[in-house]
């Protein structure tokens, strides 16, 4: 069997197959830099997530929360930067989480207790 090995391009032709060969060659590079970026984001930490509290000078934030009669605050605690508030009454128990950067109550569990027989 012959080995059939294609002729060579025209000399008018051989700009055009120099330009199309450089481009496949830059957009291997592309896409191999492009893979390379990809894994070594995957393999970075990210960091750490802080949270900031743009207040005017004298500024306090403020949240009310009414208790109902005969509730009272039981027990608090901060984890992760959130407020953690127990509040008992005679009715039900209650469990709060607190944003206190935004003021803003995220979170409201109500346990309710059985009624007296």
């Amino acid at each position: 069997m012959a080995d059939v090995v294609p002729e060579a391009p025209p000399p008018a032709n051989r700009g055009l197959w120099m330009l199309v060969i450089g481009l496949g060659i830059s957009i291997l590079l592309v896409v191999a830099a492009m893979i390379g970026m990809a894994i070594k984001r995957g393999y970075a930490p990210e960091p750490a997530q802080t949270t900031t509290v743009a207040v005017k000078p004298g500024e306090v934030p403020e949240l009310n929360l009414d208790l109902a009669a005969g509730q009272i605050i039981a027990d608090t605690r901060i984890e992760d930067g959130l407020l953690i508030v127990r509040v008992t009454g005679t009715a039900a128990d209650e469990i709060l989480v607190i944003d206190p950067a935004k003021s803003k109550v995220l979170s409201r569990v109500r346990f309710n207790k059985p009624p007296a027989p």
